[in-house]
Formats: structure tokens, sequence, C-alpha cells
């Protein structure tokens, strides 16, 4: 009887899932805040206040005290204790939260984790089944209100848009049951790429052996670069974790498919099947290193030349190493002739070890703070905020000289000295950031004899000012304002150094959890290497160090 009594009426279900889908739809179209305050009164509100109130969601000192956020969590925690498919479906809304628009806008990053992780709560055979299906792209009941103003009805139900299904999608892949996985492969061979994206991604959850042979295919047919980055990703966590369960033969097959895309979906994919050779190193990947400093030289077809045309010289560096771990050859990687010599004479006696050695990259002579410069594109982002006149190593700050050593003063030496010893074929900006961030060099900058006045010249106007938006040094550099999911943008470089003194003090984004969450999806598959220097004392480490460590790069302290 109890029970009965604490069932929700069918009316409050209905309201509680009119109005999730109403908060979903004023946040898409920027009509509410989620740190704004629900106000009293019956003036302007969003849709969503009055569908609360009529499911009786709205109490007595909820308004004015409540932000819409914690408004959310009430409907969300009511749609977790009473799952339905029509809750479910609501809820949906809010894990897709603009994914096809501002996807790395860090409220919709964190609304969409929100919604995930309710769905993931609801134990309910139906709601699990309209996420399956919303994942397959098939019609599903017309339930969350205002969703016709988005896509056009019929008489039957909606067509869902990708951003549903690629969260959907992730649902799928995360929830991990068997009976998944043909949704998640048949999403494979979807003619949007973001669809085939989120796919690809599920299927690196599942982790399933079932999976190797869809992989293999969706491998040999995928030119997107996102994707087959993805797909190739896909390939190593299987091999990895599920390899003892294959037969050796179709791990075989599987590992020379993979690395017969070499080249053809650009390098940042190329970079994740040198990966891959380094997991499971053998002879018959040899020609495809060889293959990979070719195409770092000079790729002779013309479509190969555009699909790696910013090819980054850490692809070549990385191809180097693996060859010289695998074969023991003491040859430069710039010679290509070289190599292919010696694959001609030595392969039929060539024993490959089955574990490489820990080689790491020879230090070149470019350095900032000790990290040497092996990108092709590099950006240096340096806090000019006003804690920058501080001095170094117990200099002080109040009788300082035009060049007494202060953290900024450090900082140009360094740029100066990186610059002078950089490759010629490389090139660099560079940024600074206070209160907000400016680029300084309109173009990439060959470094040179002349270009190093002009760097010198430059410098010697930064001036040490105002607060510490680290947010928008990160989001300029890296181009953040113009990612989209499952496109890979116009990411203009390849090695990111970062030198600050302190915690952000400005900006949009200051919290060590959220910055990092906006740049571990925007470097998801842009491969950005990313070095972190910290230059002042106490508080503000923790967070370039974990910039550095989950981006590929290395964490210095001076």
């Amino acid at each position: 009887m109890g029970k009965a009594q604490d069932a929700p009426s069918p009316e409050a279900v209905a309201y509680v899932a009119r109005a999730i889908g109403e908060w979903a739809l004023d946040f898409e179209r920027e009509r509410l805040s989620p740190t704004g305050t629900l106000q009293s009164g019956s003036g302007l509100q969003p849709l969503y206040v009055g569908s609360s109130r009529r499911a009786g969601m709205v109490g007595a000192n909820d308004e004015g005290r409540l932000t819409h956020l914690d408004m959310l969590q009430k409907l969300l925690f009511f749609a977790e204790a009473h799952p339905s498919t029509e809750l479910a479906d609501a809820v949906l809304g809010i894990a897709a939260a603009r994914l096809e628009t501002s996807f790395l806008d860090l409220a919709a990053l964190q609304l969409r984790e929100i919604g995930h992780w309710s769905l993931m709560r609801m134990d309910h055979q139906g709601a699990w089944y309209l996420v399956m299906r919303a994942a397959a792209g098939e019609r599903v009941p017309l339930l969350a209100a205002g969703r016709e103003e988005q896509e056009e009805p019929d008489e039957k139900g909606l067509v869902v848009g990708p951003g549903r299904r690629v969260a959907a999608l992730r649902l799928l892949g995360m929830k991990g049951l068997p009976v998944f996985r043909s949704t998640i492969e048949a999403a494979l061979r979807d003619t949007d790429a973001r669809v085939r994206l989120a796919a690809a991604e599920a299927l690196d959850f599942q982790r399933r052996p079932e999976s190797l042979k869809c992989l293999v295919a969706a491998i040999q047919m995928e030119r997107h670069p996102v994707v087959s980055q993805a797909l190739v990703r896909a390939m190593h966590t299987l091999l990895r974790t599920q390899g003892q369960k294959l037969d050796p033969s179709d791990r075989g097959r599987a590992l020379a498919v993979s690395l017969r895309q070499f080249g053809l979906s650009g390098w940042r994919t190329d970079m994740d099947l040198l990966d891959l050779i380094a997991a499971h190193p053998h002879k018959e990947a040899i020609p495809t290193l060889i293959h990979a400093l070719e195409l770092a030289a000079a790729p002779a077809d013309p479509l190969l030349r555009a699909v790696n045309k910013r090819a980054s010289p850490m692809l070549r560096d990385k191809a180097g190493l693996l060859l010289r771990g695998m074969t023991g050859a003491l040859i430069a990687p710039e010679d290509v002739e070289g190599w292919r010599a010696f694959w001609a004479r030595e392969k039929d006696s060539l024993v490959v070890p089955e574990v490489l050695p820990s080689n790491r990259p020879q230090t070149t002579r470019a350095q900032f703070f000790g990290v040497p410069v092996t990108g092709g594109s590099i950006a240096f982002v340096i806090d000019t905020s006003g804690s920058m006149s501080a001095g170094v190593a117990g200099t002080g700050a109040d009788d300082l000289s035009p060049r007494a050593l202060t953290r900024l003063n450090a900082a140009k030496d360094q740029i100066v000295q990186a610059v002078q010893a950089m490759d010629p074929d490389a090139a660099y900006s560079l940024w600074t950031f206070a209160d907000k961030a400016r680029l300084w060099t309109s173009s990439p900058i060959r470094p040179g004899p002349n270009t190093v006045r002009s760097l010198t010249e430059l410098l010697s106007r930064l001036r040490p000012h105002g607060g510490t938006n680290l947010y928008d040094g990160l989001a300029q550099a890296l181009q953040l304002g113009e990612l989209k999911f499952g496109e890979q943008g116009e990411m203009k470089v390849d090695e990111l150094f970062i030198l600050s003194d302190g915690e952000p003090t400005a900006g949009e984004v200051r919290d060590t959890e959220g910055l990092l969450q906006i740049v571990r999806e925007a470097n998801k598959y842009a491969k950005v290497r990313i070095h972190t220097i910290f230059t002042g004392e106490g508080k503000g480490n923790d967070l370039l160090r974990r910039l550095a460590e989950e981006n590929g790069g290395v964490f210095v302290q001076r």
C-alpha cells in the first residue's frame, strides 16, 4: 500500500518530463543561465517554471533562493526515483545539450555530464529501450514539449537529431550491455561523421572481442580524420585488453589492415597508428615506419600531400625512434634511402624484440626552460599578469634594473634562446595573457637572424599588469571557439608552451577541473603537445602539472 501511495500520478510524471524538456530548450536558446536564480512572482519566467509548479516541484522557499541548475537537479532526482520512457526521453535532451553548437562551453559540458549520469542511474527497461532507439536514429514518440520547434514532427514522432544520437551512443557504450553492441556497430556505417565518431568511442568503452571484425571493416572504409583516429584508438584498446582472447590470425590481420591506412587520414591518425606499432612491434610494420619517414619528408602523391600538409616533425621523430628500437640501426630519420637499403639488406634475418626499449627523443638544441622544442608549429603562451614582475630565485623586485631577472624577463630570455636554436623549417607564434589574451604575431614566424631582432624588439614591449586569465590564453591558442564536435578544425599549432606563476584570477573559467575538462575535450583528437612551466610559489602548480600530464607534455617548476 505504501508503495502505491508513494508512486507519482501520471500527470506529475508528464509535467516533470515537460519541465525537463523545456529547461533543455531554454538552455539551448540561451534563455536561461544555469547559475541564474529562480525568481518569484508571475513575471517573465523560463518555460520550465510553469510545468515545474504544476508538477509540485517548486517549494514555498525555492523562489529567490535556488538556481535554475538546482531546480534541474530536483527534476532529475524525480526522474531517477521514478524512471520511465517519457522521463528518459526528456533527460536525453540534457545529455545532448549544445553538442551540435558550442559543445566546448563549460556549462554545456557539465550539463551533459549531469544528464548522462542521471540516465545511467535509471534502472528501467523502457528507458534504455528508448536510448537504444535514439542511438539507432529511429523515430521516437513526441514527448518533450517544445521539441516541435527544433525538428519537423509528423503524426508518428520525430527523427532523432545527431546530438541526441551521439549522447545515446555514449550511454550505450558506458552501459556496456552485450545487447547494445549491434546498434553501436551499425552506427559505424552512418552517413553523419559525428554519429560514426560516437559509435567508435562507444566501442572503445565496450571492448568486446566480437567487435574486432566490425572495427577492421570500418577502419578500411573510413577517411574522416577524427573518426579514423577514434577507430584506431578503439582497435588499440581492444587489442590491449582482449588480445589474449583473439585468434592470432585475426589479431595479425587487424594490425595489418590498420597499418595500411597510414598516410590516408592525416598525421594525427598516423601518430595513433605509431602508438599501435609501439604496443605491438613486429617486422611487418617496418615498411610502414619507413613510409612514415617518406611522408614526413615530401609525399609524392598530391592527395597525400594535401592530407599530410601540416604533418608535425613529431611524427618523423616518433617513427625514427620506433625504427631504431625495432632494428637497432643507427640511421638518421631524414635518411629515407638509408632505411630502404637497410630493410632490403636485413629484412630476412632481422628479429624484432617483443618489447621495445624505452628510448626518448634526443634532446634538440632548442629548449624552453629545459624542455626540448620539437614541434613544427610552436606557440609560446606567456603570463604577463602583475605578479610576473616578481624576482626570480630571490631577486628582489624593488630595485630592478631593465634587465633584472624578473619572472617575465626570464621568460623573454628563454623565448629568444629557443627561437635562435629552433629548426629553420619550424614556425612559432607568441601569445600573452593577463586580464585577456593577445596574439603578438599576426602569422607564424620562421626563425632567422632578422626575425630574432624583431622578436627581441617585440618582447621589450611586454609589461606585467592585471590578472591571470589562463583560460583565454588557452582558448585563443587552441582555437576553442572554432571547434565543433567531430571536427578537427584548422589547428595552427602542434606544440604549446605555457608559462605562468599562479592560479587563474580572471576569465570565464578559473577552476582547475573546469579548465582541464575543456582542454581535454578540445585536445582529444588535435594531439597538441602541451608543456607547462610554473615560475611562481605556492598554489598554481597543480593545474599546470595536470595540464601537461594530460596532454603529452612536460611540467617544469622554476
